[in-house]
């Protein structure tokens, strides 16, 4: 396959290495573009330049030894970057990662790691983001879990007819300690929940640091969730929705009838 890689810590980041290293040695082609710094929540935001006429600063680099491009935007740019072929022929897959760092429930919404293949998916791309639940400083074989088991997916993808759109969350821990991959729904919280806001210092001149605070979420998660999954020790394989219409509202109709009685065009 033709495979587009992104992700949304940045162009240097240790898990975009290890991901293109595994995909090089699966034998795909590899295609790499990736923000040029840190972006981490930024969704499928994709920034006000793709509308205006400086355009898009692209900077040729390499990623675990094969030429690569880090952009001065946002993880969904880049992966508008790939999908509109502006480094190469058409793409069969957009993969988002490795994020150091949960993916989990409904809170996806605001990962770039996820934002990116979700874009991509809008525009007909199928494309699967990797999460470890870990940090960047984990050990070598809590990393390689992750590339393992992000390997085993993408092993299975051309044998399944995959057209979807998907989120892999590995539990930070060695191979050996995770039990196998469960296919998910997403969690309506991610674990935990915000408790509130607290004012980290107050500034002159009416500024001020502010900080949400969280604490973890005193309930067991249903046990088709991906936080459970994670909770009982397996990878969770999620497959996410890109956008689409709604259901209208059953008071629609009275909205459009007051809308026409106030005598406005139609």
């Amino acid at each position: 396959m033709r495979i587009g890689v992104t992700n949304d810590d940045g162009i240097a980041a240790p898990g975009i290495a290890r991901l293109v290293n595994a995909l090089v040695g699966l034998g795909h082609e590899v295609v790499v573009c990736a923000p040029q710094g840190e972006m981490s929540g930024a969704g499928a935001s994709t920034g006000s330049d793709l509308r205006t006429r400086g355009g898009i600063e692209v900077v040729e680099t390499q990623v675990a030894g094969i030429r690569a491009y880090g952009a001065a935007a946002p993880p969904a740019t880049c992966a508008l970057l790939l999908v509109r072929g502006a480094f190469s022929e058409p793409l069969d897959l957009i993969v988002s990662g490795i994020n150091p760092g949960q993916n989990l429930g409904v809170t996806v919404l605001h990962s770039g790691t996820v934002g990116a293949v979700l874009t991509a998916g809008n525009f007909g791309v199928p494309g699967l983001a990797i999460s470890m639940c870990a940090g960047a400083e984990a050990d070598e074989e809590v990393w390689d879990a992750s590339v393992a088991m992000a390997t085993l997916v993408l092993e299975h993808i051309p044998d399944s007819g995959h057209s979807g759109t998907a989120s892999l969350n590995v539990p930070g821990r060695p191979l050996a300690d995770i039990k196998g991959i469960r296919t998910t729904i997403l969690d309506s919280t991610p674990g935990f929940r915000a408790t509130g806001v607290e004012t980290l210092r107050q500034l002159d001149n009416g500024r001020m640091h502010l900080a949400f605070t969280y604490a973890p979420l005193e309930r067991e998660s249903d046990p088709e969730t991906d936080v459970r999954a994670i909770a009982e020790g397996y990878a969770s394989l999620t497959w996410l929705q890109t956008i689409s219409v709604a259901e209208r509202p059953h008071w629609t109709p009275h909205l459009e009838a007051a809308s026409a009685m106030r005598g406005m065009a139609t």
